[in-house]
């Protein structure tokens, strides 16, 4: 009994430090949402992968896209201080390199007034 609870417990320790996202994957959040025009609020993510290259895409309420790279991650979390210029909804987009293509990881939005 003793050795299969020890089993257990390393399996588990094993699954917990590996640097594979959680099953619920990735997530985008916003806060303070809704915000005012100017207002800063902080974008933050986590259950990114670790060890690979970020990148941020901002799109604006007009439909234009930018991106940034951020670099990779330790822990798997980013938080920004961002702050919107106009009106309307600004989306944010976390992705990196699979398999020789861009693919989102996380995508949240805040909705500017």
């Amino acid at each position: 009994m003793l050795y299969l609870l020890t089993a257990a417990f390393l399996v588990g320790m094993v699954h917990v430090a590996s640097a594979t996202p959680s099953k619920s994957g990735p997530k985008c959040w916003v806060s303070p949402n809704p915000v005012a025009v100017g207002q800063t609020y902080v974008v933050s993510a986590g259950g990114l992968p670790t060890g690979t290259a970020i990148n941020l895409w901002v799109t604006d309420p007009s439909g234009n896209t930018s991106g940034s790279p951020l670099g990779s991650t330790p822990d798997g979390t980013f938080n920004l201080e961002e702050s919107s210029s106009s009106a309307g909804t600004w989306t944010y987009a976390f992705s990196g390199p699979v398999k020789k293509h861009m693919s989102p990881y996380a995508t949240c939005s805040v909705d500017a007034y």
